[in-house]
């Protein structure tokens, strides 16, 4: 019998039965995991969070029972689907799986602090994004006709009486007056040659223009204050300023993080011998 025990070939039944009914065991486990739904306590906070936004009420029994139920559906329905291979080459399900991951790692990005001195190194090297553009303030008589005979009266009443601006012209849809507003805005709103003829006047003696054109109609303009642009100093826009730098490198350490990721896989390209 001693000798039966030292025979090799014994030994390697025994480790085989060994790993065998481990496996089985592993395998046995595994598919009980895979045939369980747990709903856990922060599914039922979320699902109640969620109804309350939505509803704003608690839900009721009922409501939360509809709402296992729905969930349950869920996830043995995507189980079955994973299972039968459904979800695999699925462009929608890969780049939804792929925006989790970025938002999960984008998230356990801890908020951090500039060093002494790196925010005004990075305010001096990134001005561009905090210079600020001539604003105009402006108040404008409005023609829905660019012939209307009404123009030249309403330019003489105008130098007379100064505020009949308010009542002068044809009904206009947005603002008579303006104030403070950027190129950019004023051409959004009246188009480029409204906002190129605003900038000219504003540059003159004369309080109100001449019959200027826009998308809209036509415009006697009369321009009451131009605030010039300029780079802020950093004092007075540091908040915004720290905000944005915050921003950068929460992006910058995600996107480490993500190349962390991909760096972990080789990739292959068929038909592509290059490295």
């Amino acid at each position: 019998m001693t000798r039966l025990f030292r025979e090799p070939l014994l030994h390697f039944v025994l480790i085989a039965a060994v790993i065998f009914a481990a496996y089985s065991w592993l395998s046995q486990s595994r598919d009980r995991d895979e045939r369980t739904i747990l709903v856990t306590e922060n599914d039922l906070d979320r699902m109640a969070a969620l109804f309350t936004s939505e509803a704003g009420a608690l839900p009721s029994e009922q409501d939360l029972r509809a709402m296992i139920s729905d969930h349950v559906e869920q996830q043995a329905l995507a189980r079955e689907a994973r299972r039968l291979g459904l979800a695999d080459g699925d462009t929608v399900v890969e780049r939804r799986l792929a925006q989790k991951m970025t938002f999960m790692i984008t998230d356990t990005e801890a908020v951090i602090d500039p060093e002494p001195g790196e925010l005004e190194a990075w305010y001096a090297a990134n001005q561009e994004l905090f210079f600020e553009p001539r604003r105009f303030s402006f108040q404008h008589v409005f023609f829905s006709e660019s012939g209307d005979p009404d123009i030249a009266e309403v330019q003489q009443s105008l130098i007379a009486q100064p505020d009949s601006w308010r009542s002068a012209g044809n009904p206009f849809m947005l603002q008579r007056a303006y104030s403070e507003l950027p190129p950019r805005e004023i051409a959004r709103l009246f188009g480029t040659d409204f906002t190129t003829a605003l900038i000219t006047h504003s540059q003159t003696d004369e309080q109100w223009s001449a019959p200027v054109q826009s998308a809209l109609g036509t415009h006697l303009i009369r321009v009451t204050a131009v605030r010039e642009g300029g780079l802020p100093e950093l004092e007075k826009i540091r908040d915004r300023v720290a905000s944005r730098w915050r921003d950068e490198q929460s992006r910058l350490r995600a996107r480490a993080a993500i190349n962390d990721v991909v760096a972990k896989y080789e990739i292959e390209i068929e038909g592509n011998s290059a490295p």
